[in-house]
């Protein structure tokens, strides 16, 4: 039975979960990334124009110039994934004097003060890459995402329209609030209750013997977020959440709802990368072995692929 499903809030999704009758959890990097291009659209100007530039550094006779300054390529931003706009202004701040020892590009250098807004803003992206970072990690939980999201928006308001709980973005904001309260030990109102009743558990044991799994799997989490601005929020919240139990148990799988698709969409891209055009006429049985396997590396070695085969 499905009980969930976790994705971005494209039409499609949108429709097989109404279908289907049960919620969609909007990805967390998904909303995150349309937040962030929102933020980013008042910088618009200087950054076409930093784009511009790079573009041009990357012609032959001016990458050839630039070279003998710096081992470092320019790099330009394409416009699907926010991170890149972010490599491309940490490019350019470290490839800056370089910039300016080519000729070719001297209409096309930033000014004093376009530099100094350039600067401003890698400050800002630096930190919302490390809450890109935490939402990538795979012990992130739901109730870790709405804590780093409260947090974004109260320092970047403008990103609201995509990262508050009642966002139109969320299909189904019921379940995503319940998840959050369960995580956090909070009293759950009538309404989420009932978009949660497919995790209530049986009995207090079953409660008590997921509960210890659930409780270290949590303890193992948040291990990794690389930055102090994450790890800060990351914190601070977790000293502040209720340690008070309902009188209704929920199943352990309430706290590990994904809140986001990468682990599929890395599977994707894993897949593209195993279908070459030489593979092209692999039999579908052979390919769904190579991907199960890659998949799951950590889980075998080439000693276990022997003993199966004998």
């Amino acid at each position: 039975m499905v009980a969930f499903i976790v994705g971005n809030n494209c039409n499609t999704n949108q429709k097989i979960a109404t279908l289907l009758g049960v919620p969609l959890v909007e990805c967390a990097s998904h909303r995150f990334n349309l937040a962030v291009n929102r933020f980013l659209a008042k910088y618009e100007p200087e950054l076409a124009s930093l784009n511009n530039l790079m573009i041009q550094l990357r012609h032959c006779n001016n990458a050839a110039a630039l070279a003998k300054f710096t081992d470092l390529k320019p790099a330009k931003r394409n416009v699907t994934r926010w991170s890149s706009t972010y490599a491309m202004v940490a490019r350019y701040i470290r490839i800056r004097y370089a910039i300016r020892q080519i000729d070719g590009v001297d209409e096309l250098v930033s000014c004093a003060a376009t530099h100094k807004k350039l600067v401003a803003l890698h400050a800002e992206l630096e930190k919302l890459d490390t809450v890109c970072t935490a939402l990538q990690h795979e012990r992130t939980t739901v109730a870790d995402v709405r804590l780093l999201f409260d947090s974004v928006v109260a320092d970047y308001p403008v990103m609201g329209e995509y990262l508050r709980p009642n966002a139109k973005i969320v299909h189904s904001p019921l379940f995503e609030s319940a998840l959050v309260k369960i995580g956090n030990g909070d009293t759950l109102s009538t309404a989420e209750a009932r978009a949660v009743k497919c995790f209530q558990a049986a009995s207090d044991c079953e409660d008590k013997g997921e509960g210890g799994n659930g409780g270290q799997a949590a303890a193992k989490k948040k291990k990794k977020p690389r930055c102090d601005y994450a790890v800060a929020i990351l914190r601070d919240g977790k000293k502040q959440r209720v340690s008070a139990r309902s009188s209704v148990r929920y199943r352990a799988l309430a706290k590990l709802v994904p809140p986001t698709s990468n682990t599929v969409e890395r599977l994707f891209s894993s897949c593209k990368l195993i279908m070459t055009p030489h593979r092209s006429c692999m039999l579908p049985a052979n390919f769904e072995t190579i991907a199960f396997l890659r998949v799951n590396r950590e889980m075998w070695n080439a000693a276990s692929l022997i003993e199966q085969g004998e």
